[in-house]
């Protein structure tokens, strides 16, 4: 006797096969369509206070950031995401890295920094896990996973994101909560 049961799960379905008390699994993987979405040349310096090199001194890159975003459905003009709903990401991209200085919220010069923020000299801007790119994509993961649910009632979400301080070195964050999550 041949019986199927069908569980859903994150990510995919997985069928079980019983057959004569043997289980046979066999995972099938829901439909996802994927797009990305570049931004370039963000003038902005930054500092890694914990370093022992030269990343401990203020300096400064042109970033660059590479989203991918998915999504089960399309909309109905057949989109991922309308590029041009985006405007939000961009002037947060803006805020964040346009000609500021990005430091580690923990950074024991914090108050030499907001002094000279005070005094124009610059603007700055903290993440939770440190200005490099490994803390950047992280922190744009997660800020541009919220918005893009919120935007699309959760028919989108991000993927992952590409953080690149320069054309040799870059950070890639998989976003571990990935994946459709409900209608919001």
């Amino acid at each position: 006797m041949e019986d199927f049961q069908e569980k859903k799960q994150s990510g995919g379905t997985t069928l079980t096969l019983q057959k004569h008390h043997e289980n046979i699994r066999v995972s099938v993987m829901e439909q996802q369509f994927q797009s990305t979405k570049s931004f370039y040349n963000y003038p902005c310096a930054h500092r890694q206070f914990r370093h022992d090199g030269n990343c401990a001194k203020i300096h400064g890159y042109s970033r660059s950031f590479h989203f991918v975003f998915a999504a089960k459905t399309l909309t109905k003009e057949g989109f991922v995401v309308d590029y041009g709903d985006l405007d939000e990401l961009k002037r947060h991209l803006d805020y964040m890295y346009d000609h500021t200085l990005v430091l580690d919220e923990q950074d024991p010069h914090m108050e030499v920094f907001k002094a000279l923020e005070s005094a124009g000299v610059c603007d700055i801007r903290t993440h939770p896990l440190g200005p490099g790119m490994e803390g950047t994509a992280h922190y744009l993961s997660e800020w541009t996973d919220l918005y893009l649910r919120t935007k699309t009632k959760g028919r989108a979400w991000v993927v992952s994101v590409e953080a690149r301080e320069n054309d040799k070195n870059s950070s890639i964050y998989l976003n571990p909560n990935s994946g459709f999550q409900g209608w919001l």
